[in-house]
């Protein structure tokens, strides 16, 4: 015969005292007092409830559970603690999850899963759009059939106390124009200046981005300046939510520091400090929100139920109370208690603005990823013959002046970057028209060598202009060693046209470049021209095929100006910007 399970076992040995009693009263004297009998049988009774209730109805309760899967949940870092505390609960009245819940940053999970990475069984960012970044990125597609918001929170612009006192004093509204450096803003605020979280990273940035644009849809003269906002948003942006809120805590004296964010990290900040408030206020044009989507992403039937009953669990009169107590609003948009002026907030729900298409915000957030990161920039220099020539009125070759041009570059290039030097003529490297002067790497070590490299460059101009073979090697060369969350240029500077008669031709390069540019990955070429011989449909060409920009420049001091322009801007993410800055 097979062994009892366990519990069976457990629970004969809690049952085993009771028989002994239950036996002895049996044998006991026929004349013992039949009162007596009855409150003995009653007092065991209560034990045997007793016992059924703290021992047995536990060992029971595992039987039925049985072997039940570990669930991974990850989840943005502000929404973690809340399903940690949902899954708690549930442990302690006995119900059968096992889940385990770790945060991470949602632009970085997505990152993972287009590498196809085993991490999770369920994800919960803050918003949908980094489960579509996911999917372009190159994640599983088949994962992601299913998505149930969780919880919103509107986001919102927010202030210190102070600020919002002289914007209510001035007897201004709470607008997303707020964000606009225009007269009307500085008359409200004189000394405001605004700073989001980098819409790269946070959807609540690319939120406030998205709302802006729709407000400003048909103000041709406001969108104007929002393009240019956009354009150089990189001065306006901070990495972290915490880098965000020391603005407003610890402002410049007279500053106005105005930022966004969303609802819940305004109330969560608010709530851990005894200090001065972040005072958030509700555009009245409304708002957009964040969703906190729950997608299960594992193939595994009997976790997927899991996930299916967590998903209940969390939606539930058990759940719901806990995510509106840590400051967030439930699927519906309801409020919880604490959701009051006490924490810079307020507890009726917002105007919503219209959410833009799923593919127009996801294009946004691409964008925005381009546009903000750090740049790995490798400079490709002509050397050949020409370029040994003297700049009329300059006193200098046309090298000696772009040796300059490119050092004042390099020194423009903000902390983060990455830069190499590579120069083309002919035959230079054996049958090779290129040669790799500076391996690409981080700034502060390669700055210093490309420098002193350049210098050495105008004693040694010669041969042809070998374009077409140089470049499609530094373009393949950077697709190559591409580094995550950073964005590859290969800028050229060029004094002519490619004229290496053993060289591959403009249709080649062009066909190449075409099949191997990555829109996922991109290397953009960005083209630099000076001189007469220079043809700009050519270059455009080039440029145009991976989002680049050609320019030709007619003076030194025109090559300049763009040269720094190309560094500042990095890449153009609006082909009508782009048409204005050729030629």
């Amino acid at each position: 015969m097979d062994d009892p399970p366990p519990w069976k076992e457990r629970l004969a040995g809690f049952l085993a005292p009771l028989a002994g009693v239950l036996a002895a009263m049996s044998t006991a004297n026929p004349l013992v007092n039949a009162r007596r009998r009855a409150i003995a049988a009653v007092a065991l009774g209560a034990v045997l409830v007793a016992v059924l209730a703290t021992g047995a109805y536990g060992l029971i309760s595992s039987s039925v559970c049985g072997e039940r899967p570990q669930l991974r949940v990850m989840a943005a870092p502000e929404i973690g603690p809340v399903l940690e505390q949902v899954a708690r609960k549930d442990a302690e009245s006995g119900g059968c999850l096992s889940v385990s819940v770790r945060t991470g940053s949602p632009a970085d999970v997505a990152d993972d899963l287009a590498l196809r990475r085993d991490i999770m069984d369920v994800w919960v960012p803050d918003a949908s759009v980094w489960v579509d970044l996911a999917r372009v990125q190159g994640a599983d597609r088949t994962l992601f059939s299913q998505r149930t918001p969780l919880a919103r929170s509107p986001v919102i612009i927010g202030m210190p106390e102070a600020t919002a006192a002289k914007l209510a004093a001035s007897k201004g509204k709470p607008s997303w124009t707020l964000l606009i450096p225009t007269s009307a803003t500085k008359k409200k605020l004189p000394k405001a200046f605004t700073t989001l979280p980098a819409p790269s990273r946070f959807a609540s940035g690319l939120a406030a981005l998205d709302a802006l644009n729709s407000v400003v849809t048909d103000r041709p003269a406001l969108l104007k300046i929002v393009q240019g906002i956009t354009t150089n948003l990189k001065r306006s942006v901070l990495p972290s939510q915490q880098a965000l809120f020391d603005l407003v805590e610890r402002p410049d004296k007279g500053a106005d520091p105005v930022i966004v964010a969303s609802e819940q990290a305004i109330w969560r900040h608010n709530s851990a400090r005894t200090g001065p408030r972040v005072v958030g206020l509700y555009p009245e044009e409304g708002t957009l929100a964040l969703d906190y989507p729950y997608v299960p992403v594992t193939r595994d039937a009997a976790k997927r139920k899991a996930a299916e009953e967590f998903r209940r669990l969390i939606l539930s009169g058990t759940g719901r109370p806990l995510l509106q107590a840590a400051g967030f609003r439930d699927a519906a948009g309801n409020a919880g208690t604490e959701m009051d002026d006490r924490h810079g907030v307020r507890a009726a729900p917002p105007q919503e603005i219209p959410a833009p298409d799923p593919m127009t915000t996801l294009r946004g957030l691409l964008s925005m990823r381009l546009l903000l990161a750090d740049t790995r920039n490798l400079l490709l220099l002509d050397v050949s013959g020409s370029m040994g020539e003297k700049v009329p009125g300059l006193g200098a070759t046309r090298m000696q002046a772009m040796v300059g041009v490119a050092e004042a570059g390099i020194r423009a290039l903000p902390q983060g970057s990455d830069v190499g030097l590579w120069i083309f003529s002919t035959g230079l490297d054996g049958d090779k028209d290129y040669k790799e002067v500076v391996p690409v790497g981080p700034l502060r070590q390669r700055a210093p060598e490309v420098i002193r490299e350049l210098h050495k460059l105008p004693g040694h101009t010669r041969g042809d202009t070998g374009l077409y073979d140089s470049l499609l090697a530094a373009f393949r060369s950077a697709s190559t060693q591409q580094v995550r969350n950073m964005l590859s240029s290969v800028i050229v500077f060029t004094d002519g046209n490619d004229d290496d008669r053993h060289g591959i031709s403009l249709t080649e390069l062009l066909a190449a470049l075409q099949k191997e540019f990555d829109p996922g990955r991109p290397v953009t070429i960005t083209l630099i021209g000076f001189g007469e011989d220079i043809d700009a449909g050519k270059l455009e060409q080039i440029a145009r095929v991976t989002n680049g920009v050609a320019m030709v420049a007619k003076t030194f001091d025109q090559a300049q100006q763009i040269f720094l322009q190309v560094i500042a801007n990095r890449v153009c993410t609006d082909r009508e910007r782009c048409a204005s800055q050729e030629g």
